[in-house]
């Protein structure tokens, strides 16, 4: 499993996991120029974005990245309080367990002064590693 840090911390946080068949996002809470620069312009290869909750340094690209034909995985509550809509939004529940190329993902409830905050466990059925994603 490869995970490219894009940013980290309180000014904005994206990350790129892939398992070498299915490339993701999680968060994406930095500009969407900065987001294609650090996925060198191949955000067309991302399947989908996780997104945690709605604070912007977590979601500031949501729109462009929905714009960009990314499928956007969060929780209601964060669709709702960010005013989010479109085909490309999936709307996950605490322990909904869902597919998205190669992975299987289960969503987990987190505590946050925010909406509806999910975790993220990720299973690569590609390699059969385990990644846990919480903020």
């Amino acid at each position: 499993m490869d995970i490219k840090v894009l940013a980290s911390g309180s000014k904005g946080n994206c990350y790129l996991v892939s398992d070498d068949s299915t490339p993701l996002l999680l968060e994406c809470g930095i500009p969407i120029k900065q987001i294609r620069q650090g996925l060198e312009f191949g955000l067309t290869d991302v399947a989908a974005c996780l997104v945690s909750h709605e604070h912007k340094d977590h979601s500031k690209a949501v729109e462009d990245v929905l714009r960009a034909g990314v499928d956007i995985y969060t929780s209601g509550g964060t669709i709702e309080a960010l005013g989010l809509n479109g085909h490309r939004l999936h709307p996950v529940k605490d322990r909904q367990t869902f597919e998205v190329g190669s992975w299987v993902i289960r969503a987990f409830q987190t505590q946050h002064d925010c909406a509806e905050p999910l975790g993220f466990l990720l299973h690569s059925k590609a390699t059969g590693e385990r990644l846990v994603f919480a903020t």
